[in-house]
């Protein structure tokens, strides 16, 4: 006996399918995490400096190019190397992107962050992930007497970044860019970030 043909599926009900799958995968959460994970302190990030600087052309004449470096999505915080002086004025621009959970597409975003508000951030009334700094003014070392840890005393001052701000240093220190974001360790992705001295300022 000859099997039957199974019954084409119509245009109508592929088109239904497919808006199905589609409206699935729009709205795919984003998966939260579990608890606070230990993630490092501030650290330097070895090579990374980008040697490349941007041509005399393209920065304005009240700016001086100091440094241009990556910051990994990895890590919170990243040393620029560089000390700071309170009322310095400096413009920082950012390019690239990150994903604040590696593998899911939908948690992709740039320097201005990810459209999500939490209170586990730095800077938690901005967007999560977003390109952020904060200066680091050590004030003093000491010892735990019990466990003989170092015991680091230190007056910090967090400030947003995203694509390009002008901020003027709040503090005298060391300037640290990062993402905002205090779980970053299943992050991927970079930003590139320039970073110019206002003269005269």
């Amino acid at each position: 006996m000859a099997r039957p043909e199974r019954p084409a599926r119509t245009p109508a009900s592929a088109f239904l399918a497919l808006l199905a799958a589609t409206a699935f995968l729009a709205s795919w959460p984003l998966i939260s995490r579990a608890g606070p994970k230990a993630n490092p302190g501030p650290a330097s990030v070895p090579n990374a400096a980008v040697p490349a600087q941007e041509s005399s052309q393209s920065v304005p004449p009240d700016l001086e190019p100091v440094k241009q470096m990556i910051v990994p999505g990895v890590s919170t915080w990243t040393d620029t190397g560089l000390d700071v002086m309170e009322g310095q004025e400096y413009v920082v621009k950012a390019t690239g992107g990150i994903s604040l959970q590696r593998g899911n597409p939908t948690a992709f975003c740039g320097p201005d962050g990810y459209d999500l508000k939490t209170a586990q951030q730095p800077l938690p009334d901005r967007n999560i992930g977003a390109l952020v700094g904060r200066v680091v003014l050590l004030i003093s070392v000491e010892k735990d007497p019990e466990t003989k840890k170092e015991i680091r005393n230190e007056r910090i001052e967090v400030f947003y970044i995203g694509t390009e701000s002008r901020v003027m240093m709040p503090l005298k220190g060391r300037l640290f860019l990062g993402i905002n974001e205090n779980v970053a360790g299943d992050n991927s992705g970079e930003f590139k970030a320039s970073i110019f001295r206002v003269k005269n300022s």
